[in-house]
Order: C-alpha cells, then sequence, then structure tokens
C-alpha cells in the first residue's frame, strides 16, 4: 500500500520541524564540548606524558650518542683511505714512487721520491702532502678487537700499524708507478692500520692495503660475529 501523497504546506511544515531540531542539539553539543575543553588533561594524565616523554629521550640521547661515535670513526677510515687513494693514484700518474710514513699518534704523509740519474747523485725527495686524522682519530688497536678479514695485522697484536706482517715492515712503505704497494727494497708487502679515538671503541676502524694491487679498503668494528669488522 502506498502512502498517501500529503499536501506541500505539510511537508514544508515538517522540514521546519527537523530543522528547528537540530538548531535545538548544535547548541548543546557546543556547549558540551566546551565544558569538557575546558576541563583540560587529569594530573594521571600529564604525568603519563612527562614519563613518556623522558623515556623516549633517553633512548634517542643513547642511540644518538653511538651513531655519532660510529660516524666519526668512518669519517676518520675514509679520510685516511683517500689521502692513501690519492696518492696510488698520484704514483701511477706521475710514473713516480711515492713514499708513505705513517707516524704516530695521527700523522701520515707523502712523498716523491727522486728519479735516479746515474751518474749524477740522487736529487732530493720532495714531500706533497701532510696530513692530521681529524676529530681525534689517532692510530689505536683496541684491546680485544680481532685482525680484519684480511688478515693483514698479524693478528692486531703488534700494534695499529702493521705494514708487512709480523715483524711489521718499518717506515718508509710506498706506491709505486706500476701501482703496487712495496716496501723499501720494492717487494710487495700487504698492512693494515687501526684507528679510533681512545676509550670510545665504536669509533673503531681499519684500513687495509693490498700489496700487489694497492687497493685500499675500509673497515668497520661493529662486533658482529665472526669477525666483528663489517666493509
Amino acid at each position: 500500500m502506498h502512502e498517501p501523497l500529503l499536501p506541500d504546506t505539510t511537508v514544508r511544515e515538517r522540514g521546519l520541524l527537523t530543522q528547528a531540531g537540530m538548531d535545538v542539539r548544535r547548541p548543546r553539543a557546543s556547549a558540551f564540548a566546551r565544558a569538557r575543553s575546558a576541563q583540560g588533561f587529569t594530573l594521571i594524565e600529564l604525568l603519563i606524558v612527562v614519563a613518556l616523554v623522558a623515556v623516549m629521550g633517553g633512548i634517542a640521547i643513547g642511540i644518538s650518542g653511538d651513531m655519532i661515535k660510529s660516524a666519526k670513526g668512518q669519517s676518520g677510515a675514509a679520510q685516511l683511505a683517500g689521502f692513501l687513494k690519492r696518492h696510488r693514484e698520484l704514483a701511477i700518474s706521475r710514473r713516480r714512487n711515492i713514499e708513505i710514513w705513517f707516524t704516530a699518534p695521527n700523522l701520515v704523509r707523502s712523498v716523491q721520491r727522486a728519479v735516479p740519474d746515474p751518474p749524477n747523485p740522487l736529487g732530493p725527495s720532495t714531500v706533497l702532502e701532510t696530513m692530521y686524522l681529524e676529530g681525534r682519530m689517532e692510530y689505536r688497536q683496541f684491546a680485544g678487537n680481532a685482525d680484519t678479514p684480511d688478515a693483514f695485522g698479524a693478528g692486531g697484536a703488534a700494534g695499529p700499524i702493521i705494514l708487512g706482517g709480523a715483524p711489521p715492515t718499518v717506515n718508509p712503505v710506498m706506491f709505486t708507478s706500476e701501482g703496487s704497494f712495496t716496501d723499501a727494497n720494492g717487494d710487495p708487502i700487504n698492512a693494515s692500520v687501526f684507528i679510533g679515538v681512545a676509550n670510545q671503541r665504536n669509533t673503531s676502524n681499519a684500513v687495509t692495503i693490498i700489496g700487489t694491487t694497492a687497493t685500499v679498503r675500509t673497515w668497520r668494528f661493529n662486533g658482529t660475529p665472526p669477525s666483528g669488522w663489517v666493509q
């Protein structure tokens, strides 16, 4: 059965009544919202929020501190590796042997060897660059750290600068014009140089050099088994 059609006046009156009801409820809802807002937060709610902020802040400080130390170590390794790679390429491009001198606690120097010209006396060598490690980084091997996976560091027991294994070759070592890393006699040697900031194990990094190709690699110590080192 169909509902009888209502006169237009009845429809308009019904609409006016509905609108009037909505107008009455709207101020009530607004008044309730204002009253709830005026009450604010309870003391317990505020204490919970403060506690959560304190906990999250403490976690963030601990994480950021470790990350900063780790980043500092990686920056030092990148600085040293960049120095070595730069002079390897320079030795090849200039066709000259370039000595690398590591001096504790944090200095590295490059020296270009003079070209032999018999029977004339050998001319003086030329100092190319002297660099200090930044951010309090220095040549340092932390107790308990294993050798890098390259295993050039005599197990880490021979000190932070290992040039040619154990016992370590003394300075100078050099990049040759043929693209290798050798001792003073021209024999290829492998090398490991460990760096870090005193009392900050998170800064522990290493740079290794493969003698035959003079390939330079960087390593970061994070304690992950089996060696604790990652590239």
